[in-house]
C-alpha cells in the first residue's frame, strides 16, 4: 500500500535529499541520510517479514554513500578495465536495440 505524503512534506523530503547529495558531491560535509534513524521504510517484500527500519548513518557501509556519485563510480570502474568494458558494451547494445526497435516500427 502506497503512503501518500502532503505536498509540502514530500517537497521537503526531496529538497533535503538533494541538498545531502550536493554536499556529498562537493565533499564539504559528510553525507547524511534523508531518513532519520528508526523510520519505517515501507520496503517489506515478504509477507512474513518485518518492515525494515532506517539505521544510524554510521551503521551503513561506507561504499553506500558513493553509489550515486558518478565520479566515484568512474574511479572504481577505471580500477577494473574488464568491468568498464562490460559496462560500455551493455550501453552500446542497449542503444543498438533501441535503434533497431525504432526502425522496425517505421
Amino acid at each position: 500500500m502506497l503512503r501518500r505524503f502532503p505536498i509540502s512534506q514530500s517537497v521537503r523530503l526531496l529538497s533535503s535529499s538533494r541538498i545531502a547529495f550536493q554536499q556529498a558531491k562537493t565533499g564539504s560535509e559528510k553525507v547524511i541520510s534523508s531518513c532519520p534513524a528508526g523510520t519505517v521504510l515501507n520496503l517489506q517484500i515478504k509477507k512474513s517479514g518485518k518492515e525494515p527500519v532506517a539505521l544510524e548513518d554510521h551503521e551503513y557501509p561506507e561504499w553506500l554513500w558513493s553509489v550515486l556519485d558518478e565520479d566515484a563510480q568512474l574511479k572504481m570502474l577505471q580500477k577494473d578495465p574488464l568491468k568498464l568494458r562490460r559496462k560500455q558494451l551493455r550501453t552500446s547494445n542497449r542503444q543498438k536495440i533501441k535503434q533497431n526497435n525504432f526502425l522496425s516500427e517505421i
